[in-house]
């Protein structure tokens, strides 16, 4: 049988007492409660306040408390216009959008923001950029498009999928976009995170298909796209949190009907259950880390917020 000491290099000590502080990987057993424990790493969703305006919408970007929220998850509604920011305790209206163009999708921070696409059935390459204070009309997409996947900051911007089953990616700098490779299966609404150098897209629809819903994984390396370990289940319209390929944190979404509350997050080679949502949703913002995220918005309504954090907790193993 292999011991603990064979496999970390050292024994377990025996305390009276739970030790104060206690460093996270840190085990020993309590002669008092006979019980063994050890510092693990533990997250946890709690409520946060909801968005004033903007109740559907996966157009989010930004950190748990300095994120950014806009248009609508819905075929052009008044309020697809609309946009707000939170500060890790409140929401607040900012400017509108120049126009409203619904299913549109965002990426960026608080003062590098940009809004593209949307504006269904027709779709639009129109780019609107938030710089903190106001709103310009910026560089173009290369193809109009309705919720294609998007991440990094709003102007080194990385679009890739889309609508009946597009696969171009394209990466702006500044008042430009370069179509690079391809998705290896167009999809739209797909889960993105990271940079224009290195993003992982996440599940999506494939349409026309049966079943539409996919549980597709890909990384992307600035030039071209490779297919990763798949989602544990099919999904779409989800929040992501992450910084890249081998880091994303996936919450909420829809596998074609109803919503779902599960998470999980990937570390460049699997997935792992995390936390659940305490309200199953879909067509939500995420945003953030995988240790500090943020979700906002619900389909259907009402809206709602709720934020993630990883702590370390003291637990109790058994023995037997």
């Amino acid at each position: 049988m292999t011991t603990f000491k064979e496999i970390r290099g050292t024994l377990i000590k025996s305390l009276s007492s739970d030790p104060s502080p206690a460093a996270t990987g840190e085990m020993w057993y309590n002669s008092t409660s006979q019980t063994l424990k050890g510092v693990v790493l533990s997250g946890a969703w709690s409520s946060a306040p909801a968005p004033g305006v903007n109740a559907t919408s996966f157009s989010s970007g930004g950190t748990q408390t300095a994120a950014i929220l806009s248009g609508a998850a819905g075929a052009n509604p008044p309020n697809a216009a609309k946009a707000e920011e939170y500060d890790g305790s409140s929401w607040t209206a900012i400017s509108d959008m120049p126009a409203a163009y619904g299913y549109n999708v965002s990426c960026g921070t608080v003062s590098d923001w940009s809004s593209m696409g949307g504006g269904y059935p027709s779709g639009v390459t129109t780019v609107f950029d938030w710089n903190g204070s106001g709103w310009t009309t910026g560089a173009s997409l290369p193809a109009a498009t309705i919720e294609g996947g998007v991440c990094g900051p709003g102007q080194q911007a990385l679009y890739c999928g889309g609508n009946a089953g597009v696969n171009t990616t394209s990466e702006r700098d500044g008042a430009s976009w370069t179509n690079t490779g391809n998705m290896t299966v167009g999809r739209y609404i797909p889960g993105v995170t990271g940079t224009k150098a290195d993003a992982l897209a996440s599940g999506g629809v494939v349409y026309p298909s049966s079943p539409s819903y996919k549980d597709f994984v890909e990384s992307y390396n600035g030039s071209s796209w490779t297919a990763e370990t798949a989602l544990p289940s099919v999904r779409a319209y989800s929040g992501c949190a992450g910084s890249g390929s081998n880091d994303q944190f996936i919450f909420g979404g829809t596998p074609g009907s109803g919503s779902l509350s599960n998470s999980f997050k990937y570390d460049g080679s699997s997935w792992t259950a995390d936390a659940s949502l305490a309200v199953a949703r879909n067509g939500l913002g995420g945003f953030g880390t995988s240790t500090a995220a943020l979700c906002g918005g619900n389909h259907p309504s009402p809206s709602a917020s709720e934020e993630y954090n990883l702590g370390a907790t003291t637990k109790t193993f058994t023995t037997s």
